[in-house]
């Protein structure tokens, strides 16, 4: 990393094949996007460490730009809000982050983190890893600490432990190194793919869910029935395979079409929710190639493949008129980088 700049951004993700399959040793395929969380540090004018936190995205109307400010409490490991009536709680993440580089670094200087972020939490976009990775990119090189990636990604998953408890690491990987990775058994290997016309249409359903209740809930199910949810994690697992040749050989139609047989897979695995069906099966009548949910499921966001500009363009103006949020994104996104 550039110790000499301080203001870096790193990118959320989608996963477009895998989500569940994974946990049981099936491969999944997850790309950065284009919605990312932007750091600058400088320097703390109240010598105190502070940090302060905003929100702006496309992905969800009621976040807003309003600025929420903390300052740092070595006794108590915390950074507390600095209104007091603030019910706004912070990430126990930024603390560690900031008790972490601070005592890597010999310098004596007061940090003052501004954190902005177009992900909104909680949908499966891996918000927490792309503010993670953008802190600790931003904050070492303000403290006069070189990171190299393989540092920067330790240090990330590291903060997504505390967040998550037992992640997978994929969130932070692909926030660190961008493109499209594929993932199998705790490896990773990052896809080249060639250049091709491909726009990735992200719907909010604006249900809220949790990925641990649903994780719960299929290895409930493959405990009632192995043979059944067994023989559907497997499917899931090949066709993800599949799906890794059609990317590497730019076959964007199959590509499209796998990913409107993984959506039917997870509905039996009983991990979708009727607005989402209803949100895919609107995402290709209105011109994508396939479409699928995102992330855990049973709320949280759709994604539909289109080849065509204007017609993803179109596609995000109909979610609008529907009420729901949409954004487009290319594949394969940059990961952590500076900002000027």
């Amino acid at each position: 990393m550039d110790a000499k700049k301080t203001i870096f951004s790193a990118p959320g993700k989608i996963i477009l094949f895998g989500e569940h399959s994974v946990v049981y040793g099936h491969p999944a395929i997850v790309t950065a996007i284009n919605l990312r969380t932007k750091c600058r540090v400088t320097e703390s004018l109240q010598n105190k460490v502070q940090l302060s936190i905003s929100s702006e995205s496309s992905l969800n109307s009621s976040l807003t730009a309003l600025k929420r400010e903390y300052t740092m409490n070595k006794e108590q490991n915390v950074f507390f809000a600095q209104d007091s009536n603030s019910e706004q709680p912070v990430n126990p993440a930024y603390y560690f982050i900031a008790e972490k580089v601070l005592n890597l670094s010999a310098s004596k200087k007061c940090p003052h983190i501004h954190v902005n972020s177009e992900i909104p939490p909680g949908i499966g976009l891996g918000s927490s890893a792309a503010n993670s990775v953008a802190t600790l990119a931003s904050l070492s090189a303000f403290m006069g600490i070189e990171l190299s990636l393989e540092e920067l990604n330790g240090l990330a998953y590291e903060a997504e432990k505390i967040v998550h408890g037992r992640p997978s690491g994929v969130d932070n990987t692909i926030s660190t190194y961008g493109g499209i990775q594929f993932y199998k058994e705790k490896k990773f290997s990052q896809l080249n793919i060639p250049k091709i016309s491909s726009y990735v249409v992200i719907v909010n359903s604006g249900i809220q869910r949790s990925t641990k209740t649903y994780v719960e809930k299929v290895a409930k199910s493959l405990e009632k029935d192995t043979t059944k949810y067994q023989s559907i994690l497997e499917e899931i697992g090949n066709l993800t395979t599949i799906a890794k040749s059609s990317l590497m050989e730019g076959n964007i139609q199959k590509l499209g079409n796998l990913m409107t047989q993984n959506h039917l897979l997870l509905e039996d695995l009983g991990v979708s929710h009727p607005i989402l069906t209803d949100l895919t099966n609107l995402l290709v009548q209105l011109g994508s190639l396939g479409s699928k949910l995102t992330g855990a499921g049973g709320g949280g966001c759709v994604i539909g493949l289109f080849d065509n500009y204007q017609k993803a363009n179109r596609a995000i103006e109909e979610m609008k008129n529907r009420d729901f949020q949409a954004v487009i994104s290319s594949l394969a996104e940059r990961g952590v980088q500076v900002e000027q």
